[in-house]
């Protein structure tokens, strides 16, 4: 009972473990992998001159391409 309790425990443990680091907490916001990094970034408190930066300089789709 008590290995069959462990191997629960460690499962569960794995399973927030994996989770906690696909999408990583930037600035209390979570960072998706399967978002780009301007959307990413418009989520996060700490990236709002950034986002500001990028909309101001029209580079919104330049960033949010394929490659960031």
């Amino acid at each position: 009972m008590k290995r069959l309790l462990a191997t629960a425990a460690f499962a569960l443990a794995s399973v927030i473990a994996v989770n906690a680091a696909e999408n990583p907490m930037v600035g209390g916001a979570a960072m998706f992998a399967e978002k780009n990094i301007i959307e990413n970034a418009v989520n996060s408190k700490d990236h709002t001159t950034l986002v500001a930066a990028v909309q101001a300089a029209g580079l919104v789709e330049n960033a949010a391409g394929r490659w960031t």
